[in-house]
């Protein structure tokens, strides 16, 4: 049997100094390891918080020195993807595909450019002593959202018929006897089949009875929503004149805006009815400015006549940098053609892409303030004189040279400029407010409009 060998004993004095010695190596690998415990939790927060600060709180443009968070845009935008993915039948899910990416990325400055028309609105409502009230934005996003489900019978006009008069005179009296038909016995569907299948010329609805599905606003023309929005379920309605001729029309059921797609898109997006109530609130302003500014045209009054070459802004759209140098190549030749005094029409003629006024070496005709919405473009034609050429004007969409031709200080409006004049009001009012406020874009790629 081995024999064992007797370890020796540590005295008090050593069991008392190990013991120590232990405990300093535990509080020196405790120290250790919490300061580098707090170094990564440090880590992890300064990033979390930096990017919280950066997709949440980082301003995404100032105006007149208010800040508007990334955040309120990143919404902004999210709302109107959601009317897109539904307008274009982009099924949930499908959100990321990429074959829509070029589309979606345009939302990124359409977003921005809702905002600031927001917080325009919004200072010169406050400005003028402009409230909407919560039933008026009710009432625009009842109006903007229902949805009515009709039937019609389409009689059309022959726009080559000789006599104008007795070809609608014809039509009218053709719609007016179905009309006194469907009155008769308003619900009968072999008598809307029967009466569609004969004598509708509409051909996407005769086969069905006349039947035009659920639509929401501004789906039909205004001719047609106008009078059935006016209709009682069920009432058969007077032949209504459109540009595709006489309808007669009848409702036959409506729902309101929770069942409209967009909105349900919306509702399960995270976005509130009240949230489409902020944006109906702003819908109503902008159409009460607009009135105001259409309610301004005033005649006669200062124009210009003159020609343009228009071609379009050169963008490297979608990797076709081959195209994108083309453009840039079209442009520079232009720029050098005009420098060296060729004939302005000339070179409308051989390098404008405006087909309304390429063939006429570029002829606008007279314009007067309000017709054109850049407003650059505007002052420097009104300040030229008659004969010389512009510089080059820059826009997102297209590239423009003008040529002032003649100038008159006093000359009546015919109907086509009121007209114009009218289409642009507002957009021209939001221009000159844009450059009366100190608007700040910081989102990297959309700072210029």
């Amino acid at each position: 049997m081995a024999r064992r060998i007797p370890l020796p004993r540590l005295t008090r004095r050593q069991r008392t100094a190990r013991w120590q010695r232990e405990r300093r190596q535990q509080a020196v690998i405790v120290i250790v390891f919490s300061a580098v415990l707090f170094f990564v939790l440090g880590l992890v927060s300064w990033a979390a918080s930096s990017k919280y600060y950066t997709d949440n709180l980082k301003a995404a443009m100032t105006f007149d020195g208010i800040a508007v968070p990334m955040r309120t845009w990143t919404r902004e935008k999210a709302y109107e993807l959601s009317r897109f993915y539904v307008e274009y039948g982009v099924p949930a899910g499908y959100e990321n595909d990429p074959q829509i990416a070029e589309q979606k990325a345009s939302f990124d400055r359409g977003a921005l450019d809702t905002l600031e028309e927001y917080k325009i609105l919004e200072k010169q409502a406050k400005a003028e002593g402009i409230t909407v009230t919560a039933d008026q934005a009710n009432a625009r996003y009842l109006d903007d959202f229902s949805q009515f489900r009709s039937r019609h019978i389409l009689i059309t006009v022959d726009k080559t018929a000789p006599d104008q008069v007795v070809e609608d005179a014809n039509a009218l009296a053709k719609a007016t006897a179905i009309r006194d038909q469907l009155r008769q016995d308003p619900n009968n569907q072999n008598l809307w089949n029967q009466l569609a299948k004969d004598y509708s010329q509409d051909p996407g609805s005769s086969p069905s009875g006349g039947e035009l599905g659920w639509v929401g606003k501004g789906q039909f023309v205004p001719p047609f929503e106008n009078a059935a929005k006016a209709l009682a379920i069920g009432q058969i309605s007077d032949p209504v004149k459109s540009d595709f001729g006489y309808h007669v029309i009848q409702v036959e059921e409506r729902r309101g805006p929770t069942e409209n797609d967009v909105v349900k898109r919306w509702l399960a997006g995270g976005f509130t009815e009240a949230d489409i109530k902020w944006h109906s609130e702003h819908d109503v302003l902008r159409d009460l400015f607009t009135k105001s500014q259409q309610a301004s045209v005033v005649t006669p009054t200062a124009q210009v006549h003159v020609a343009q070459v228009q071609v379009g802004t050169p963008r490297p759209v979608g990797g076709d940098f081959q195209a994108f140098s083309a453009a840039l190549k079209k442009v520079a030749d232009i720029g050098k053609a005009l420098d060296a005094g060729t004939d302005f029409a000339a070179v409308a003629k051989q390098y404008s892409e405006d087909s309304a006024t390429k063939d006429n070496g570029g002829d606008l005709g007279w314009i007067a303030h309000g017709m054109i919405t850049d407003l650059s473009a505007e002052k420097e034609l009104f300040t030229l004189d008659a004969g010389k050429v512009s510089q080059q004007h820059n826009g997102l969409t297209t590239t423009t040279w003008y040529k002032v031709i003649e100038k008159s200080d006093s000359r009546d409006l015919d109907d086509t400029q009121k007209k114009s004049i009218s289409d642009n009001a507002y957009q021209y009012w939001l221009n000159q407010q844009k450059k009366a406020h100190d608007i700040l874009r910081l989102i990297p790629g959309l700072e210029f409009e």
